[in-house]
């Protein structure tokens, strides 16, 4: 992998876009990554490490690196990284999660991390992919190292290395563990041990399999809990035999029961058959018993059934007679309803018409008092139409006065015209005259209003002036000043010249100045010396004075000449008498508008007024004419009413009106010919109720009743003859059956007295019927028991026998899985060293092999690494700790007894190898460019002589190599260079130098 450019911006702290060309610096193979102490160098390792993976090259570096806090806060961090791979050239862009600001509204919001990964092809770039997860696995694919193995093979991130050196085992382990994919053997270790743990659960389930199925079998047997332990705590031989001891007996056991059995069977058949003739003899009796009972007790009932037999008899003698009382009922009711509306016509009516007669005086009296009637009704007609007429002449009398009325007021508005109308013109004339100067004033009011405007803003800009005006000296004496300390700068920067390039003279190499290559007395730089950067900072706050002047005298500029105009515009007034002078023709104009309105209303009403004069002569002669004819029809009405008055009041004979007299007249006769109805209605009824007595009292003396009110006492309804004739037709019914009952053929021969000797055999042979059946069923459930008892312990023998057998199976399975379990674990075997910790030990002894090699030449053959069993703990006895040989003095020691230089070269060394190991490893990675990050202030020059030429060999093998270091001596050794520089403003910017 060959890396070709890396650009930048707002990331750590380079707030401006950045691009470096590694093209450029790779030419010799070498360069050097320089700058001061946190200027950002290893920040461009974090922006490769980041555009590829999303992470950051060091263990310890935080994402807080990522989003510079230089940047304007719109501009969005980014790195792109173009490198090539086997021919093949990608360009990778990443931008990280950050904070950025809302689109819409205040404040900010967080902006995803994106990714996106591209390739050359026929000249141009094609997209691969914009997912994170699938870009990610394509440039792990494509590079073939994970982030972890990049930044030990590639980036040497600062410090790293040396960690590596000194950590103990547990941290040793972990990096290797990384590096070098050993999970694949912690994940075997972790399934063999899963299968061991299975396999140890299953054999602890067929040993519980074999108990459970013994400690069944000792169950079915019938031993109890002791006995069920000692069989269980015996060895399988004997406890086989026990089992077959137990079987045996209780095989002789069912064959005792089952002789028992067939004999207490027997007994119950016997006494069975007794209790079933005991029984039927005992339900006999019963039943004689209970039939003689009930049939007495019906007997006892006979005289109320021959009560109800006689009422039945005299119901059905009577029947005849019941309609014939039916209709007389009827008949009685009638004359009864008749009698109570004659009450409520008469309430005290003479014998005469309580005996039915008078109706045909009543009915001539009512027809005489309607013709009576008849002859008012054209005087009720009249009568009622007089409020209609008395209304009329009302009317006509008001019309009359409301005529003369209207006379009287047109006379009055005829004389009242001609002053209002002369009133109206006057007023017209005056509002004319002042509405007249309203077109002047307003004029004078908009001059008015200017000219207060202006007077106002005035007096606003006389302190506005004078700020802008003291601003604009400072400014300018702030600039002076600034120009006298850049003058000060450039002489002493003059002054201090020879001494800055007598500080860029070489031992032999001429002087710029005066050419000559002897230099007997170089210059020496004086305190305080002025540099090149100080000079250009004061030419760079004396040009910001400046443009800082040219605002204010600007602003200063732009006030004065508001002022001016403001106060040509005032003319020298002030802005209260220009107020008071715009209040005085306010009220004018308010005047003169009152009086257009005045104007605009008095026109027409003049108008109206003056035609109004000569409609009202025309309404007078017309109105005098009207209340003539008025009062004429008046008299007429008056006249006409009094006379009909008069024939109303003869008329009425009395009452209040003649209406009042005819509907007396009508109700008198209606009462009549109500009761002329009533009285004939009473007649009839008699008649028939006398007829319907008669027919009923001929129909009881043929049916042999001395009265109607016997024959009536024996009536019965058709509903309560059925009732009475069903329960004499029941009772006898009843009476046969029980008779049949008591008479039942197999009860004949009986004799109740016999009853209590049957109830007490009956019970007799019931108990002796129990107890051959409880015998009987003690002896079955032993039988029972016992055979139950030897099938059940047959099945669990033949359980055990099952779980013997597939224990002993599962042993020989599992016995393989356990014992790979416990090598991988190094719990046994010879060595007892895991799997895991075994490969580790294969890949380190490599890299310490591939470390010394270059260690000798660093170290001039003096230090040798070397890979040691030996330690305090088993952790430590991994094999995988580190002691340096020293050739010098045959001593083995630990690394971290190494000087500070010593151990920069050792563990670059060490590093180196782990390079070329985890190189080899996936599958010969091709790594081009390698960064090795700090250590090299630490190093003597002889030291860095060596440690150069083992870099230098890098070199040679076609690797690009950067450098990062801030050493000054490195920059008269590698002649291509990125420097890094911080700005200013705390932020960072690179430079090629190549």
């Amino acid at each position: 992998m060959r890396l070709h450019s890396v650009e930048l911006q707002a990331f750590g702290p380079y707030a401006t876009a950045q691009r470096i060309d590694f093209d450029r610096l790779a030419s010799s193979g070498l360069f050097l990554l320089e700058g001061p102490t946190g200027a950002g160098k290893t920040t461009i390792l974090d922006a490769i490490t980041f555009a590829l993976y999303g992470g950051l090259a060091g263990e310890d570096s935080g994402a807080d690196r990522l989003h510079s806090d230089f940047a304007a806060p719109d501009v969005e961090p980014a790195v792109t990284v173009e490198f090539s791979l086997r021919g093949i050239r990608y360009r990778v862009s990443r931008v990280p999660e950050h904070r950025r600001l809302k689109k819409r509204g205040d404040g900010y919001t967080t902006q995803a991390m994106r990714v996106h990964l591209q390739r050359m092809a026929d000249g141009r770039w094609t997209s691969l992919s914009s997912n994170k997860a699938e870009a990610g696995e394509l440039i792990t694919e494509a590079v073939g190292l994970s982030r972890a193995q990049f930044t030990q093979v590639m980036l040497l991130p600062q410090g790293e290395f040396a960690k590596f050196l000194r950590c103990g085992d547990d941290d040793r382990r972990a990096v290797l563990t990384k590096l070098f994919g050993t999970q694949l053997y912690d994940r075997i270790t972790a399934e063999l041990d899963r299968r061991r743990f299975e396999a140890v659960r299953q054999r602890e389930q067929a040993a519980n399999a074999i108990a459970d199925a013994v400690s069944a079998a000792a169950e079915a047997a019938g031993l109890d809990p002791g006995a069920r332990g000692d069989v269980l705590a015996l060895p399988a031989a004997e406890r086989a035999v026990r089992l077959k001891q137990v079987g045996d007996e209780l095989a002789e056991t069912v064959a005792v029961t089952g002789q028992a059995l067939e004999l207490a069977a027997g007994q119950v058949s016997t006494a069975l058959a007794a209790d079933e003739q005991a029984k039927k003899r005992h339900i006999l009796m019963i039943r004689l018993t209970q039939a003689r009972a009930r049939l007495g007790e019906h007997e006892r009932t006979r005289a109320e059934q021959d009560q109800r037999a006689g009422r039945l008899a005299a119901a059905r003698l009577a029947e005849p007679v019941r309609p014939l009382l039916e209709v007389l009922a009827e008949a009685e009711a009638a004359v009864a309803a008749v009698r109570a509306a004659l009450l409520g016509l008469d309430c005290a009516p003479a014998e005469s018409m309580l005996a039915g007669r008078g109706g045909p005086e009543a009915a001539a009296r009512a027809a005489d008092r309607e013709r009576e009637a008849a002859s008012l009704q054209h005087l009720v007609e009249a009568e009622a139409a007089r409020p209609g007429q008395e209304a009329a002449r009302h009317d006509l009398a008001e019309a009359a006065a409301t005529a003369s009325d209207l006379v009287s007021s047109l006379e009055a508005a005829k004389e009242e015209l001609p002053d209002r109308i002369a009133a109206l013109a006057g007023r017209l004339d005056e509002a004319r005259a002042e509405a007249a100067g309203a077109d002047r004033s307003r004029g004078q009011l908009e001059v008015i209003a200017k000219q207060r405007a202006a007077a106002i803003r005035l007096a606003e800009l006389t302190g506005v002036l004078a700020a802008r005006n003291s601003a604009m000296r400072d400014a300018v004496d702030h600039h002076q000043r600034l120009v006298d300390a850049h003058q000060q700068a450039m002489d002493a920067r003059l002054r201090g010249m020879a001494a800055e390039l007598a500080a860029g003279l070489a031992g032999g190499a001429p002087c710029p100045v005066c050419g000559s290559a002897a230099h007997p007395a170089p210059a020496r730089p004086m305190d305080g010396a002025v540099t090149e950067q100080d000079l250009a900072d004061a030419a760079q706050r004396r040009d910001a004075a400046e443009d800082q002047r040219r605002r204010a005298e600007a602003a200063h500029d732009e006030v004065s000449r508001e002022v001016t105009a403001c106060a040509a515009v005032a003319d020298g007034r002030t802005a209260s008498d220009l107020a008071a002078e715009a209040a005085t023709l306010t009220e004018s104009i308010e005047r003169a508008e009152r009086a257009a309105e005045e104007v605009a209303r008095l026109g027409p009403e003049l108008a109206d007024r003056r035609a109004e004069q000569e409609q009202v002569g025309e309404e007078l002669l017309a109105a005098a004419k009207t209340a003539e004819a008025s009062r004429e029809r008046a008299g007429k009405a008056e006249a006409d009413l009094a006379a009909l008055q008069a024939e109303l009041t003869a008329a009425s004979d009395g009452y209040p009106g003649v209406a009042a007299r005819q509907d007396a007249l009508r109700a008198r006769a209606a009462g009549d010919q109500a009761l002329a109805v009533t009285l004939d209605e009473l007649a009839a009824a008699l008649a028939a109720q006398c007829g319907a007595r008669v027919k009923a009292e001929d129909e009881a003396l043929a049916r042999g009743f001395a009265t109607l009110a016997q024959a009536a006492a024996a009536v019965l309804t058709p509903e309560a003859q059925a009732r009475l004739d069903d329960q004499v037709t029941s009772w006898n019914s009843t009476l046969a059956a029980r008779q049949a009952a008591a008479e039942a053929d197999e009860l004949a021969g009986l004799d109740i007295a016999d009853a209590p000797g049957a109830q007490t055999a009956a019970a007799e042979a019931a108990a002796a019927l129990t107890r051959a059946q409880d015998s009987e069923q003690d002896v079955r459930r032993a039988h029972e028991r016992a055979a139950e008892r030897a099938a059940r312990l047959s099945e669990r023998l033949a359980e055990v026998r099952e779980a013997e057998e597939a224990a002993d199976r599962l042993a020989e399975a599992t016995d393989p899985i356990i014992r790979l379990a416990g090598l991988a674990r190094g719990m046994d075997g010879h060595r007892r060293v895991a799997l895991t910790t075994y490969v580790l030990r294969h890949w380190f002894e490599q890299v310490v092999a591939a470390a010394n090699v270059r260690l000798s030449a660093m170290s001039s053959s003096r230090y040798e690494l070397k890979r040691i069993d030996e330690g305090e703990t088993r952790r430590q006895r991994a094999g995988l700790t580190l002691s340096v040989i020293d050739r010098h003095t045959g001593e083995e020691r630990s690394p971290k007894s190494l000087s500070g230089g010593e151990t920069f070269y050792t563990s670059l060394a060490l590093a180196l190898g782990l390079a070329d190991v985890v190189k080899a490893e996936a599958g010969g990675v091709d790594l081009d460019t390698l960064f090795i990050d700090e250590g090299f202030g630490s190093l003597d020059p002889d030291t860095l002589d060596q440690v150069l030429a083992v870099i230098d060999d890098l070199r040679d093998r076609g690797r690009v190599v950067g450098i990062v270091s801030h050493v000054a001596d490195l920059k008269d050794r590698v002649a291509e260079r990125l420097e890094v520089r911080r700005l200013p403003d705390g932020s960072s910017t690179v430079k090629v130098i190549a």
